[in-house]
């Protein structure tokens, strides 16, 4: 929670992860944070104090226990301080390309809520989300298991675009879900391509082929196909 003092990323650019996207108003979280420090230096000198005497067999195990807890205490409010001190500086959490930015220099974010300050979309690479027909996989596997296809070693992934172009990296196949949904009667599954060019777009609509199953067959040169009454015969 705090006023948004400064934004420190050109909308529509590339951001790292880490990178500091705005500065959220600090002061009282850096003064928090000394305060937790503090506490953590006295709690440690005081069981330091008590490891002595308990050594000393001048106070009680449980004495001692007790202010182990309390120095323990002190390094978990240490920690939130530190952390809550970092995210005022509002790190990238993934690497990606941002959007505009949804709050202004000056705006009170975070009051009893979570505030949205911008997007970040990761485009590389890309996830390709699609769906298969409970059908089609069923005669799918009836072909496979009659002999009629055998199952390709590692599915194939490829991508056609709008304009029924292929797109030029192959995707790698990532999982299908092991359930139908009974809304579509198909089951989902998911691809992820590479994206270096940054041709794909987040949101993007694109066409799936997946080769799963190989089919066997026999060439024979053209010349050695003979034309007669009942057909085509070799």
């Amino acid at each position: 929670e705090g006023i948004i003092e400064q934004r420190k990323f050109i909308e529509g650019s590339d951001v790292a992860a880490g990178t500091s996207l705005y500065q959220i108003a600090l002061t009282s979280y850096k003064t928090a944070y000394d305060a937790a420090k503090a506490d953590v230096a006295v709690a440690s000198q005081t069981l330091e104090r008590y490891k002595k005497l308990m050594e000393a067999k001048v106070v009680s195990q449980q004495d001692y226990d007790l202010n182990e807890a309390k120095y323990k205490q002190a390094e978990a409010r240490l920690s939130k301080a530190q952390e809550d001190l970092e995210n005022t500086r509002v790190p990238a959490p993934i690497s990606g390309r941002i959007g505009r930015s949804l709050v202004s220099e000056g705006a009170l974010v975070g009051r009893g809520e979570s505030t949205l300050l911008a997007t970040i979309e990761q485009i590389n690479p890309l996830y390709v989300n699609f769906s298969q027909s409970e059908s089609e996989i069923s005669r799918l596997q009836q072909a496979m298991k009659g002999g009629k296809l055998q199952r390709a070693n590692a599915a194939r992934v490829q991508l056609l675009l709008e304009d029924d172009s292929i797109y030029e990296h192959t995707g790698k196949f990532l999982f299908s879900d092991r359930a139908v949904d009974p809304a579509t009667g198909s089951i989902s599954l998911r691809a992820e391509f590479p994206n270096p060019a940054l041709r794909l777009l987040p949101g993007q609509f694109v066409r799936v082929q997946v080769v799963t199953g190989e089919q066997a067959a026999f060439l024979v040169p053209q010349s050695a196909v003979m034309q007669g009454e009942q057909g085509r015969f070799v």
